[in-house]
């Protein structure tokens, strides 16, 4: 069973809108556990709650994979046609805010090098990358626009055998989780060859890690109406699933840092075994609380919080592009300020959501300017409509 074409799916706004609010969670709680002694509990706790957030860029992953199928598994396309859309939609912020970040870190790098040769060299490696912030992702994405035909292609073909396409790529999954931890994590890429060393470097942006996610977003779509009627009526899998894994999570963060003495990069790993699962099952219950939205959204005494998501979920993107520059200055302010730990604690949540309705509010602004649009993802161009009701309110004026 297949998704009808124009379907909108609502509970896929609120995954958006949870997803980037973990994003921004993510970063400032790194920025606050600067400040915290290591191993304290505010230390301890910290690093806790930034594995407990870490499946966000899992489930973008996901949610990537969902949307391209039920927008195109069903329906014929060429590669071109394809490229020739979606290329122009991630390029151009992908151009635009690699540049963007690679100026603005300048004007507060002291010994940052304006020489245009050495701006051009960092910007041709940087778009080489994804080094830039968080533009990995945009890469990443890059990287499965690329492949995605024969991704289409190959679902199809294995039509009769999804079931076992879900398992072995969860199981492949797992495997490359379990090598880059144990493994990969311990290896000095100074003892490598230049390209062995520049594979080591940049493993966690090329689109084969990420494989299970898009495989597990595109199975979905394909069979979404019956995965749906399968665990509406057995959500308590979903909320138990998710309640276990998290305590899984917790148990296995404080062994690795408390008993085997591991440091923070590899305690709160995201490439790592125990992600996957977790990952998958917080997906599946923001999914879960997305589809009773869906329904709640049309009552009368919900209605009023439909559009704010829809405007979050809309401006997601975006909000992943610009909230590193909002973030700056929230981090500014706290240095200046000198706050002491308690207030530091208190302006924790604070920060979080200044920099998450900072982003939003610039993120939609920006969308809404026609051209300009084009740097947060969005397609806003001005059309002859909008051009003769610019005319009849200037003539109005005149009048």
């Amino acid at each position: 069973m297949s998704l009808p074409k124009k379907e909108h799916l609502y509970e896929v706004d609120l995954l958006r809108a949870s997803i980037i609010l973990g994003v921004i969670c993510v970063h400032v709680i790194s920025f606050y556990n600067l400040f915290a002694k290591p191993l304290s509990v505010t230390n301890v706790g910290y690093e806790a709650a930034l594995s407990a957030f870490h499946f966000t860029r899992e489930a973008f992953m996901f949610i990537t994979g969902l949307v391209l199928f039920v927008t195109y598994y069903r329906r014929p396309f060429t590669a071109w046609q394809f490229w020739s859309k979606r290329f122009k939609l991630i390029f151009i912020p992908y151009a635009f805010w690699t540049l963007a970040y690679i100026l603005f870190a300048g004007t507060y790098l002291r010994d940052f090098d304006w020489a245009p040769r050495h701006v051009l060299r960092e910007y041709g490696l940087s778009l080489l990358t994804g080094n830039q912030f968080y533009l990995y992702y945009l890469l990443i994405s890059m990287q499965l626009y690329l492949l995605f035909p024969v991704f289409v292609w190959l679902i199809r073909k294995l039509e009769g055998w999804h079931l076992w396409v879900f398992v072995a790529s969860f199981a492949l999954e797992i495997a490359f989780m379990w090598y880059n931890k144990a493994v990969l994590q311990h290896v000095q890429p100074g003892h490598l060859p230049g390209w062995e060393a520049a594979l080591w470097k940049y493993r966690d942006r090329y689109v084969i890690t990420y494989q299970f996610w898009f495989v597990a977003g595109a199975l979905m779509a394909v069979h979404y109406q019956r995965v749906k009627s399968y665990f509406l009526e057995r959500s308590r899998v979903i909320y138990f699933a998710a309640a276990a894994m998290l305590v899984a999570l917790i148990a296995h963060f404080l062994v690795d840092r408390l008993v085997l003495g591991e440091d923070e990069t590899l305690s709160v790993l995201v490439l790592q075994p125990v992600m996957v699962p977790y990952s998958l099952a917080v997906t599946a219950l923001l999914w879960r609380l997305g589809v009773a939205w869906s329904a709640a959204r049309q009552l009368p005494r919900r209605g009023w919080l439909a559009r704010p998501v829809e405007i979050v979920a809309s401006a997601s993107f975006g909000v992943f592009l610009v909230h590193p520059v909002v973030m700056h200055f929230a981090e500014v302010a706290v240095y200046r300020t000198h706050p002491g730990a308690q207030l530091r604690q208190l302006l924790l949540p604070v920060s979080i959501l200044a920099v998450y309705v900072v982003s939003v509010a610039i993120a939609y602004g920006i969308g809404k300017i026609p051209y300009v649009s084009y740097v947060v993802g969005q397609k806003k161009v001005l059309r002859r409509s909008d051009l003769a009701v610019a005319a009849g309110a200037g003539l109005a004026g005149d009048r």
